[in-house]
């Protein structure tokens, strides 16, 4: 059961994998976006979660001021968390795997 979900985004725990799933499936940006992050967030909360999955495979591109909000205050929000392992299917894009990059290699320095 989906614990969000949009034209945009479907965010679920998996009991099997114990583990937040995140399957983008469109463009979303700013409030859209954001919302979408701290569900995922709120989920992990909730169940003490150590594991993140996001499956960018159909998620377009994201805006420059998006990539600030995710680095600047979405990024310090999750390393506070109980997550620990973050894997990531990239998009098909290869636009919009290169507004992702950035954001993963952060992740990886953490």
């Amino acid at each position: 059961m989906a614990h969000y979900e949009t034209d945009f985004l479907t965010i679920e725990w998996d009991d099997s994998i114990e583990a937040v799933i995140m399957n983008w499936t469109a463009f979303a940006e700013g409030d859209d976006y954001r919302e979408g992050l701290n569900e995922g967030l709120e989920l992990i909360k909730q169940h003490n979660a150590e594991n993140w999955l996001a499956d960018l495979r159909d998620m377009e591109t994201v805006t420059s001021e998006d990539q600030q909000w995710t680095q600047d205050e979405w990024h310090p929000r999750a390393f506070e968390t109980s997550m620990e392992n973050m894997a990531i299917i990239q998009p098909k894009s290869v636009v919009a795997e290169m507004s992702v990059d950035d954001l993963v290699q952060e992740i990886g320095n953490q």
